[in-house]
């Protein structure tokens, strides 16, 4: 039974965001992940239908994203890609004082290292 739900919804969203940044119909995304009836990708973006964790997989794998991404709207790597395009142009020194920001923040949010 298909029913709506707000994190079918948000998990749908992001699968939809993704597949058309790629520029692939829903068509050939259902097709390439092993899902028989298009219907059912529109189902999946729209909220109304879950995925199973393999199909899970099979669409990360076809669009080229982490699951994290699909299923709480960011990931590690998104941010460490962030992190690494401003720091690549940034002096020694200028990288020094962002991780004591970065520490100085993390001890002000309780996550101190020490």
């Amino acid at each position: 039974m298909n029913s709506y739900s707000d994190v079918k919804s948000e998990i749908g969203s992001r699968i939809k965001e993704i597949r058309l940044k790629r520029k692939i119909t829903q068509e050939v995304l259902a097709e390439k992940v092993g899902i028989s009836n298009p219907q059912q990708m529109s189902n999946i973006e729209r909220g109304y239908s879950g995925i199973s964790v393999k199909k899970l997989m099979n669409i990360c794998s076809v669009l080229d994203i982490e699951s994290d991404y699909i299923l709480f709207g960011h990931s590690v790597k998104e941010s460490e890609l962030l992190f690494q395009k401003y720091t690549e142009k940034m002096s020694s020194e200028q990288i020094e004082s962002l991780m004591e920001i970065v520490k100085a923040y993390a001890k002000v949010c309780g996550i101190d290292d020490k």
